[in-house]
């Protein structure tokens, strides 16, 4: 073998002994710059990759967002309800900001232009758009002479965007707000929830705007710009075009559900300074479907106010306005019966068999138990009363027994009685399609225990049977149980789609027994409480009700009807909040609508 090291020529080995340190040296930095090279490539890709990348796509292609036009609410005879206005809004755009370093003069700058804009809002809008790396809207709506400053600060205000969207209008404003309802800006809340939302999006906030709020958004589309690094455009690479929402059709007549509103408005006009504000609500639907033809609470407010943000003071005033405007009294109001009880209390009995057609007591202006005693309205009564007679003139008397009844004859009792009230849709949901509406409340001795650790007594039975004490309804929930005596056996859920025939289900009620308390409702009409409506072309048939507040002598003014009497087609139900006596105070005013929809033949 040979021996490569003793054959070496000596200045030869001479010549690497030298070289060796300095080859380490190149090799060491050699490694050094190496692995420079592979840190600073990896802090690149894993840490910053995709917002490089990000701004990179950028560089190459703009989009440009082309919102889509939020679904139509149109009412049941064509009319558009609602309109789509263009407006101009500003947004963060994670892709375009500056270094944060560098962000101070839009921190600086905006507030001068743009009215409501603040330094702290805008620092975090800015932090969260840095945070989430997607678009935060700072203002929207702008005015043309705000979008003429951004536009001229150019370059000046980089990081932001002008961007078009769409705000909702409203034309018949306050005449539909509790139905209706309105949309707003979208909130963070709503764009942490659902990733399809945009930030210059508007959702529904109240009414059916709220409750069609999906359906009515659509899907938005963009056009495709590609643009230098300077961002200048070079070249339209296409649209991908937005999907409108979908128009919903309404059962609502805007027509009958202006004329309404307007008797509302004429009577706060005549009320003296000095008193309340003038409170109520309107039901208007079919019996046959359950469809709403029109729903008014009053006062309103004009949903016009909360959708442009151009508005935003009127929409503040409102909240301090009085007779709280913003409250649906038809749907979200729970009020004290009255009377309008009797006629629902009236079935139960003949269903149970404590009553029959031909049951009569003798009302002598009240009744006593023990020491108590239970007054009638009319002073020294009503003298011999069937059923018929009870509902026609609203005999306290009658209605106590038949209830409560008392040593020598047997009552539905508060059980049996709340059992009843539930088939007619008494304290449950009606299932209307707005996004909330109030149960109303059947008190039971179980009840008044927990509440105020008393037992239920007689007399909170007699009260219950005359629609007093602690039972709550709403105007809908008597709406809609009116129609059951209307259509002779449905209850139908009221809705303001226009589907066709409603969902309704059939009350265990003979319909031997529904006919006699129509009797006694159509007798209400030509010689009862209700006889002012006698004169009026059509058979109509109703109950009336005065539900005292509290205990005191001021009283809601109820009434509900339905008619015409052999052929019906619409229930109306009226009430009046401290509006004084259903038969003095809330039947004129269904009159009128009475009236109104036989001169407008929406038959």
């Amino acid at each position: 073998m040979i021996d490569f090291e003793t054959n070496v020529q000596p200045g030869i080995r001479r010549r690497l002994q030298l070289a060796s340190p300095r080859y380490n040296t190149l090799m060491s930095l050699l490694a050094v710059g190496v692995v420079i090279l592979l840190s600073r490539s990896a802090y690149l890709q894993l840490a910053h990759g995709s917002d490089f990348r990000s701004r990179a796509e950028y560089n190459r292609v703009t989009p440009e967002l082309l919102p889509a036009p939020r679904g139509i609410f149109y009412d049941r005879q064509g009319v558009q309800l609602t309109e789509n206005i263009t407006s101009t809004d500003l947004i963060l755009d994670p892709v375009l900001l500056p270094r944060v370093e560098d962000e101070g003069y839009l921190v600086e700058y905006l507030p001068q232009i743009i009215t409501g804009l603040t330094p702290e809002t805008i620092r975090d809008s800015l932090g969260r758009s840095r945070r989430l790396r997607r678009p935060v809207l700072l203002a929207k709506a702008l005015e043309h002479e705000t979008v003429l400053k951004v536009e001229e600060a150019g370059a000046k205000v980089t990081g932001v965007r002008l961007v078009s969207s769409l705000v909702r209008k409203y034309p018949f404003g306050e005449v539909g707000a509790h139905v209706i309802g309105y949309s707003s800006a979208v909130t963070s809340e709503e764009l942490d929830a659902n990733q399809t939302l945009v930030p210059t999006d508007t959702t529904g906030k109240a009414g059916l705007e709220e409750e069609y709020d999906k359906a009515l958004r659509g899907k938005h589309g963009a056009a495709y710009t590609e643009v230098n690094a300077a961002g200048r455009p070079l070249l339209n690479i296409g649209k991908q075009l937005p999907v409108s929402g979908e128009d919903i059709h309404l059962t609502l007549d805007i027509e009958l559900q202006k004329y309404i509103h307007s008797l509302f408005a004429d009577r706060a006009k005549e009320l003296p300074k000095n008193k309340d504000t003038v409170a109520g609500a309107a039901v208007v639907m079919d019996p046959l479907s359950g469809a709403i033809l029109a729903l008014v609470s009053f006062p309103t407010y004009d949903p016009n106010n909360f959708s442009q943000p151009w508005l935003a003071k009127e929409a503040a005033e409102v909240f301090s306005e009085p007779g709280q405007p913003l409250f649906n009294r038809a749907v979200d109001g729970q009020y004290p019966s009255g009377s309008v009880i009797k006629p629902f209390l009236a079935a139960a009995g003949l269903q149970e068999g404590i009553i029959t057609a031909d049951t009569t007591i003798v009302s002598t202006g009240g009744i006593t138990i023990g020491p108590w005693h239970f007054f009638d309205w009319k002073a020294g009564g009503h003298g011999v009363t069937d059923v018929k007679k009870a509902i026609a003139d609203s005999v306290n008397t009658f209605f106590y027994l038949l209830a409560g009844g008392d040593e020598t004859h047997t009552g539905l009792g508060v059980k049996k009685a709340g059992e009843y009230l539930k088939t007619f849709g008494w304290g449950l949901p009606t299932g209307i399609d707005l996004p909330s509406e109030a149960l109303g409340f059947i008190p039971t001795p179980e009840w008044k225990e927990s509440t105020f650790h008393e037992q239920w007594y007689i007399g909170d039975t007699y009260h219950l049977g005359i629609g007093q004490g602690n039972i709550l309804v709403t105007p809908l929930q008597i709406a809609a149980g009116t129609s059951v005596f209307a259509n002779r056996h449905t209850l139908f859920t009221p809705h303001f789609r226009n589907i066709g025939q409603g969902k309704g289900k059939s009350v265990p009620i003979d319909g031997r027994y529904i006919e006699i308390v129509r009797q006694g409702m159509r007798q209400a009409v030509t010689d009862g409480s209700a006889r002012s409506l006698s004169t009026l072309p059509i058979a109509l048939a109703g109950k009336t009700g005065t539900a005292q507040i509290g205990g005191t002598d001021t009283t809601h003014a109820w009434f509900t009807s339905f008619g015409p009497y052999d052929d019906p087609k619409l229930v109306v139900t009226i009430l009046l909040e401290k509006g004084g006596a259903g038969d003095a105070d809330a039947v004129p005013m269904a009159a009128l609508i009475w009236r109104w929809w036989l001169e407008h033949s929406l038959q």
